[in-house]
């Protein structure tokens, strides 16, 4: 009898199913079911998709040596050698984790976090629904903001809209569809996202900032009557009386004066945690940038991302209404023969160390802005600093508007020379009609011309902000071989590029093979 019961037992128990004899709730922990109940519960999965911004495939470090290092402006002189070869267009291992993995996995993850949210954002009852809508208008702008790196960087890439499971195999979109998406979430954006923060709410995007990154994306695929009206709202718009150029150029890489007139976006770094690394689940991770040790020099840093001497004679090439060399150049780069070039600056600290030239670096240049001047405290924060990143710029946009008006115009407008000299005046450089070294007066009148010249203004003004290479694709310069020519010239690394295969990455082999609906971008 004894046995009879025993055998009764277990038919009852396999008579269920067994997976839900696994499924214990854990009491110290939230599951997907039992977190999103609160205000609070999506107010914490906002700054979950906001903490993305600290990863080492995106803003805290990598994601820079990409962006720079394979446009004209920037190479790699790193000590890691594949890490250096990702720079230059030599790609041979796909599952680089360091590069490759890293921004194509942590892109996603931010993408999966804002999903998340948006997908539970509905269900619960918000006292304020203007507030709601709020932070749908920040969701919508991170997703787009994240995908617009992916298109920038791969093209062709999934797209996934809704929390995704661990054995979803997303199907491959082709790039214009990437870019509907990316404008239609940023379209959200813009109606749920105010002019401006209070005080204690600066560094979430503005409605300003998803009409830049909005025209940014119209403008990469020569939409440029919708990049106008994008942009029109900042410039010419109601929105201009919120944005300007700062007197002072160096006020856009220090932390003495974030959030400023010119920033119209920019990444928050902080302090407050001077821990290692980013770590998943942390509560205490790392919120600071590690862009300066990143493109320090070696002795210094780990020199991984440093900037093409031909910018150094560029700024050279003209003197500002006074005489002097262009301050910028001052601001942005660190190379022998700079105390020679600014006599009368005095400040050449960077991390507490007295700027001095050394034969070894010959003619390499270093990237200076963003640097700190001192070297106080812990290792840590030698390791990371606090500068907030400004991605989109105010002057960025005044050249972008340019460029549109010269599209739409078929040669640059009055309003479109204004938006440049605006950029120049700041620089103390002379009015474009008045230079003496661009003397051309097609410049002033020729659609061609004009591109040609903003060409320049753009790298003097943004060099290693990880614009470039967004720029160097909508000019079609790595589709020619006029193009491919012309960036040679100016940086050696472009002698590894191949015409139709390396103006974009390859996707993470191991994100094809797991993914019967990906395809290796070809012909990788």
């Amino acid at each position: 009898m004894k046995k009879i019961f025993i055998i009764f037992i277990i038919v009852a128990i396999t008579a269920c199913d067994p997976l839900d004899l696994l499924e214990i709730p854990n009491p110290n922990t939230y599951t997907t079911q039992d977190f999103w109940q609160s205000e609070e519960d999506i107010e914490l999965g906002l700054v979950a998709v906001y903490n993305m911004f600290y990863k080492q495939g995106t803003w805290t470090r990598n994601i820079y040596t990409q962006m720079d290092g394979n446009a004209d402006d920037g190479t790699s002189k790193a000590g890691w050698t594949e890490l250096q070869e990702w720079a230059k267009f030599i790609y041979t291992n796909y599952d680089f984790f360091e590069v490759g993995i890293k921004i194509w996995s942590e892109h996603y993850k931010a993408i999966f976090r804002a999903n998340q949210v948006l997908d539970h954002i509905d269900d619960i009852e918000f006292e304020d629904e203007d507030y709601k809508e709020s932070i749908k208008g920040q969701l919508y702008f991170l997703r787009a903001f994240y995908y617009f790196y992916l298109e920038i960087l791969w093209e062709d890439v999934p797209i996934v809209l809704h929390t995704s499971s661990a054995d979803d195999v997303p199907q491959q979109m082709p790039a214009d569809s990437v870019w509907a998406q990316i404008e239609s979430d940023l379209i959200l954006a813009v109606d749920r996202l105010p002019d401006q923060w209070n005080p204690e709410d600066l560094g979430r995007p503005t409605k300003g900032g998803a009409l830049a990154l909005l025209g940014k994306a119209y403008m990469q695929q020569h939409k440029w009557q919708e990049a106008k009206d994008a942009l029109y709202w900042l410039v010419e718009g109601e929105g201009n009386v919120y944005y300007g150029l700062v007197d002072d150029y160096e006020e856009n890489f220090t932390s003495l004066n974030e959030h400023n007139e010119e920033s119209v976006f920019e990444i928050q770094f902080s302090q407050v945690n001077p821990t290692g690394f980013d770590v998943d689940f942390d509560p205490n991770s790392q919120l600071g940038t590690q862009i300066a040790i990143n493109s320090s020099p070696k002795g210094l840093g780990w020199n991984n991302i440093q900037a093409n001497r031909w910018l150094v004679d560029y700024y050279k090439r003209e003197k500002t209404i006074d005489g002097k060399n262009d301050y910028r150049l001052f601001i942005n780069f660190w190379y022998n023969d700079r105390q020679a070039d600014f006599p009368d600056q005095t400040d050449f600290l960077i991390y507490g160390r007295t700027w001095t030239s050394d034969p070894t670096w010959s003619r390499q240049v270093f990237i200076r802005k963003y640097m700190t001047t001192t070297l106080e405290g812990t290792e840590a924060e030698f390791y990371w600093n606090d500068i907030n990143f400004r991605l989109i710029r105010y002057s960025d946009v005044l050249l972008l508007y340019a460029e549109v008006l010269n599209e739409l115009n078929g040669g640059p407008t009055p309003y479109a020379i204004e938006c440049v000299n605006r950029v120049r005046t700041r620089a103390n450089l002379p009015l474009l009609q008045n230079s003496t070294y661009y003397t051309d007066p097609a410049i002033l009148t020729d659609q061609t011309a004009f591109l040609k010249h903003l060409q320049t203004e753009r790298a003097l003004e943004l060099p290693c902000e990880c614009v470039r290479w967004i720029d160097l694709k909508r000019w079609g310069l790595l589709m020619t071989q006029e193009g491919l020519d012309e960036l040679t010239e100016r940086d050696k690394d472009f002698k590894s590029f191949e015409l139709g295969k390396s103006h974009r990455l390859p996707i993470p082999q191991s994100e094809v093979d797991n993914n019967p609906n990906l395809n290796q971008n070809e012909p990788y």
